[in-house]
């Protein structure tokens, strides 16, 4: 039952997050980085398109040097728009907004002199047309069909011949967006009289600044309006089928461009019909000022006017892409099933199979983002990677702290485990050092009982007696306090000379009492280190039995088997080496002694935890190093551990 309602609140745990993820705007952003990076390799691994179905006419700084500053006189603008409409373009669209009247018509002219001074103001010989520039204008749009554009917006104000503007009786009813504007800005009533083709301009970049996405429609009042590029569109062909369920479509961009003729190179007839004829032509300004850059996923500032002549071109050649929000639910709920699996595997250390996991999601992920892809659809691959990496990082780090806690237990039980180990090989050592002087303590109090009956135990006789007794129980004495000694619990650092613990560690191994064994020292006797003395006992009686191990296996090797101990103490680090002359190490397992369990002695001699314990003892609790290495006739251990600085 317990574990049934742990599994329970794992399970609502993990729902709770993932629902937080999905509603968090984080996840959208880098949503839109995996959007980007699909992009940008989309843009490499295929072949781009250089046919492009739209060209740009660009009131650029070329333009405003030689006509002036913006806003021209609306005659130069009629003039320009009846220019390219003689070039026989399929269709034009004006992304400019004319919201005033034009100050330099004549007509204007004529009423604020009128108004202010008084004074009609007459221009003789002047032709009639010529006398109002918006009328000019205005029949210039209209006889090329452009397309104008509006601007929806969610302020309080509306020109009043702006709220009653219509889009061809309602066109779009049956679209459902959820777009919507409570104004809206549009051009001159003199100018959007009897205008039917137009578009709003909408365009803003994502929550960080890119630019990625342009919406088709947005409601204003009752009524569904279009957007620019899409209403320039259908004035070029007003059956265009519209099957996008999308308030808003994600554009694509190529490193390729439409070409982009300068506006005062097309009213001075610089640029061949052919270049126009047949493309659907957007006119508005790149100038810093007149329009605002947007950035695109690649880094790059692009106008407006691009952006409206990249989204014509990918919706007639059906290469844009759509994020419908059914994709974001439905990876929410695969990261959840498979962030739960995750945490199942890892509970049951199923590594492997953790590893073809992400291989199988990674390699789904791929075939899955480009399949949708090839049918324009970007599946927002964002919602199932990110929260599932996420808790995948948090999983592993608790992962980790339990496996480090399990290492720690089982360290000190495999420590216990060698404590009593060595404690068992020091009692058969203490036995074996004790029977000898036992017996001869036993020998003295025979002699004297012998001597007593005799009537031979005199004062001077008893004295010896009692001396050798007090110099052979002082010898037990000492053996007691050096096995004390290494089995203290109490971790404090000891001042000591070498000289002292080198001979204490050989006579807990009884190595001066082996047959055909040498222990030969180095010069170490002025040698002072201040570090943890039963730590460095411990280590030392290891590598020295195995040592005396070696040479007893291998004594056919040599007449005499050798070990040689040497300390050097410099620059605040003692360094202890210990080598025999057993015959060495097999380098192909000289890499691996100082793993657990792994030995070389066979199970009758051996656990293979003295050398990882080893490790263990001078790397963890010394601060220290150890390592091993094959000299000339056996092998070589080295400690080297810094003194504690008190």
């Amino acid at each position: 039952m317990k574990n049934f309602l742990k599994s329970i609140g794992v399970i609502g745990l993990l729902f709770l997050v993932h629902l937080y993820f999905y509603q968090s705007k984080h996840i959208e952003k880098i949503d839109y980085k995996f959007f980007d990076f699909t992009m940008i390799v989309e843009n490499i691994i295929h072949k781009q398109d250089k046919s492009f179905y739209t060209v740009i006419v660009d009131i650029d700084e070329k333009s405003l040097h030689k006509l002036g500053q913006w806003p021209w006189a609306r005659v130069i603008d009629a003039q320009l728009i009846n220019l390219i409409n003689k070039m026989h373009p399929s269709g034009i669209g004006i992304n400019i907004l004319f919201p005033e009247e034009d100050r330099v018509s004549p007509v204007y002219i004529q009423n604020f002199y009128q108004e202010f001074f008084d004074a009609r103001v007459k221009f003789r010989e002047f032709p009639s047309i010529l006398m109002d520039n918006d009328k000019l204008l205005n029949h210039a749009i209209a006889k090329s069909g452009a397309t104008t554009a509006v601007y929806m917006s969610n302020s309080r104000y509306s020109q009043k011949h702006c709220e009653e503007t219509t889009y061809k009786n309602n066109f779009f009813k049956t679209i459902k967006t959820e777009l919507t504007a409570s104004s809206i800005l549009c051009n001159h009533q003199n100018i959007q009289k009897k205008l039917e083709n137009f578009g709003f301009i909408n365009a803003w970049n994502d929550d960080d600044g890119v630019f990625r996405r342009v919406p088709l429609f947005m409601r204003y009042k009752q009524e569904v309006f279009p957007s620019f590029s899409l209403a320039t569109l259908l004035s070029v062909d007003s059956h265009i089928a519209i099957t996008n369920s999308e308030d808003t479509i994600l554009v694509k961009f190529s490193k390729y461009k439409p070409k982009v003729f300068s506006a005062i190179d097309i009213l001075n007839g610089e640029v061949p019909a052919s270049e126009i004829q047949g493309k659907i032509v957007i006119v508005g300004s790149s100038v810093v000022g007149l329009d605002a850059k947007l950035t695109i996923a690649t880094g790059e500032k692009v106008s407006k006017n691009m952006v409206h002549a990249f989204t014509i071109n990918n919706i007639l050649s059906n290469s844009f892409l759509t994020q419908p929000d059914l994709y974001k639910k439905v990876n929410i709920v695969l990261s959840f099933l498979f962030s739960l699996l995750l945490i199942v595997l890892f509970s049951k250390k199923h590594y492997k199979y953790i590893m073809a996991l992400f291989i199988i999601v990674g390699v789904g992920s791929l075939l899955a983002i480009y399949s949708f892809y090839s049918q324009g659809i970007y599946i927002s691959i964002g919602y199932l990677w990110m929260p599932f990496l996420y808790l995948f990082a948090i999983i592993l780090i608790y992962h980790m702290r339990v496996i480090n806690q399990e290492n720690i237990q089982q360290e000190r039980f495999l420590v216990k485990q060698s404590k009593l180990a060595s404690m068992g090989e020091m009692i058969t050592l203490i036995a074996h050092q004790w029977r000898q002087p036992l017996s001869a303590i036993n020998g003295i109090v025979l002699n004297i009982d012998v001597d007593q009956r005799k009537g031979m135990l005199n004062e001077s006789k008893l004295d010896d007696y009692l001396n050798d007794i007090e110099g052979t129980t002082a010898y037990l004495s000492k053996t007691i306090n050096d096995f004390t000694d290494f089995f203290s619990k109490n971790k404090k650092s000891d001042t000591f000379y070498m000289e002292g613990l080198i001979r204490q560690v050989k006579q807990l191994t009884g190595a001066e009492t082996q047959k055909n064994l040498s222990i030969i020292n180095g010069d170490f006797k002025n040698i002072e280190f201040t570090g943890y003395k039963s730590e460095l006992i411990q280590s030392l009686l290891i590598i020295l039995n195995n040592a005396i191990y070696a040479c007893q296996k291998n004594q056919k090797l040599s007449t005499q088997n050798k070990i040689y101990i040497n300390c050097s103490f410099e620059n605040e680090k003692l360094s202890i080496s210990i080598e025999d002359n057993g015959g060495g190490i097999d380098e192909k397992v000289i890499k691996q002694i100082f793993n657990p369990y792994f030995t070389t002695k066979g199970a009758q001699h051996g656990t293979g935890l003295g050398l990882y314990i080893l490790k263990m003892i001078v790397e963890d609790s010394m601060n220290g190093k150890v390592f091993v290495e094959n000299g000339d006739e056996g092998a070589i251990f080295t400690i080297i551990v810094p003194t504690i600085k008190e």
